[in-house]
């Protein structure tokens, strides 16, 4: 791998250093736990699915690290290691000509950053992340033999990560395979393949912006924003995202014996009613969801518990709200319900889950912005359709990117549908993808200024 690596609006370059050891500003934290003979064929091997087309590089991708890069909102029960697919990837595109190096905070959790510049001009990022959400138990996936094997199904390939988000990743980087091939001649193209995208990139994106001050005039994010059942092939623009929270509801109360009920104040019961009101459709708030439920304890099923929680995610956070905003507004509805109670001897209280658990929303980007303008030119040229541009309710590196204050939209061909079993994505989306992903670099970099 090269020596440097183009990484902000000054074309700051990180010191050289041995290219398969993670590195963390100035510190060089060790190599990656992976055998560097492993990761070379593994390489190998991505480049060939590569030449072979955005499916085959998909099908090669679902498999890449896996189980290691699992990831979880509310912190995994085995820690994440996604240098498993960071390492092969390095290797991969440092083989096509880029200059690359593995940056993180730690040696299993390597974020991949690639730059090849082609001439004086803008340095345009496309993003994706390494980590995926859990598997789960590979027998309740019915239409695959196994969650990280890929499997067809009709015009749709079937396993964890399709969607989100080994096929945007592998629609990246045949976009960026061509670039390479066919280099523009301003500008530079900087690949970013971050970890920790699933619990709201503290290690991944936020890492890279807010420890090693990567600034590029543009971001693409090649994440979901397909619908399925929509016509295929068929992707839209995501200017705008929502943010979430992650919340504790804890009710106590009095036990009591099954047998009389009236004597105590049963916290399980208060916990319902507060639910249904925080998830009632007319409720003026955040919508809620719950993903959690806890109450009572082993070997005391004669008696009413003493405690009753619920984690929730409260999603379609804007860009203005505060964690305190968030936190109030749960808070109100359950001091509401336990205020109806007659009995006063409950009591709720409401925190976050301990983390990165809130994440509040951006403000929309608008057409005549050069990234935006630069893909709705691309997919009208390939498509004859006009890209619809939308809000996206749901978190990614984009939301990260646009609060440090850079131009970032989300455009993928995987599905926002997020299943817990047999994830799909669409072949026809990911041709596409790759299309208007590679056009819209080329429009970008021939025509957005640099920034200062």
């Amino acid at each position: 791998m090269s020596a440097s690596l183009t990484t902000s609006r000054h074309d700051r370059p990180i010191p050289s250093r041995d290219p398969f050891v993670v590195v963390d500003g100035e510190r060089e934290l060790g190599p990656p736990p992976i055998d560097v003979d492993t990761a070379r064929a593994l390489a190998d091997d991505g480049a060939a699915a590569a030449d072979a087309g955005v499916e085959t590089l998909t099908r090669w991708l679902v498999g890449l690290g896996q189980p290691w890069c699992e990831n979880s909102l509310d912190g995994p029960l085995r820690p994440p290691e996604e240098s498993h697919a960071a390492a092969p990837l390095a290797l991969m595109l440092a083989d096509w000509g880029m200059d690359v190096r593995l940056l993180g905070d730690a040696p299993e959790r390597a974020n991949v950053v690639a730059t090849k510049r082609f001439g004086p001009g803008p340095l345009l990022m496309l993003n994706d992340h390494l980590d995926t959400y859990p598997s789960g138990p590979a027998s309740r996936w019915q239409h695959c033999d196994h969650p990280y094997v890929a499997s067809d199904h009709g015009d749709e390939i079937v396993a964890r990560g399709t969607s989100d988000t080994r096929g945007n990743m592998a629609a990246l980087l045949v976009a960026a395979r061509r670039l390479l091939a066919d280099p523009p001649r301003r500008g530079a193209l900087q690949v970013a393949l971050t970890v920790d995208e699933e619990r709201n990139g503290v290690h991944g994106a936020s890492h890279l912006l807010d420890r090693l001050r990567l600034r590029p005039d543009g971001v693409i994010v090649v994440e979901p924003t397909a619908t399925r059942g929509a016509p295929t092939p068929e992707i839209a623009l995501a200017v705008r995202q929502t943010g979430h929270a992650l919340l504790d509801i804890t009710i106590s109360g009095v036990s009591s014996h099954i047998w009389r009920p009236d004597t105590g104040a049963n916290p399980a019961s208060a916990l319902r009613r507060v639910l249904g009101r925080l998830e009632r459709p007319d409720r003026d708030g955040h919508a809620v969801c719950v993903v959690g439920l806890s109450a009572g304890e082993a070997g005391m099923a004669q008696f009413t518990p003493l405690t009753a929680s619920a984690r929730i995610a409260v999603v379609g956070i804007g860009p203005h709200l505060t964690r305190g905003h968030i936190r109030d507004e749960v808070l109100a509805e359950v001091r509401a319900e336990l205020e109806s109670e007659a009995a006063g001897d409950l009591s709720g209280d409401v925190d976050f889950v301990a983390g990165p658990t809130f994440v509040p929303g951006t403000e929309g980007l608008t057409d005549d912005d050069p990234l935006v303008a630069s893909i709705a030119t691309a997919y009208q040229e390939t498509t004859g359709e006009d890209v619809i541009r939308y809000c996206k309710p749901a978190f990614n590196d984009t939301i990260l990117f646009r609060h440090a204050g850079l131009s970032a939209v989300t455009f993928g061909p995987g599905y926002e549908g997020w299943p817990v079993y047999d994830e799909v994505i669409s072949r026809a989306n990911m041709r596409l993808a790759s299309d208007v992903v590679e056009d819209a670099a080329r429009r970008f970099l021939d025509t957005a200024p640099a920034q200062a």
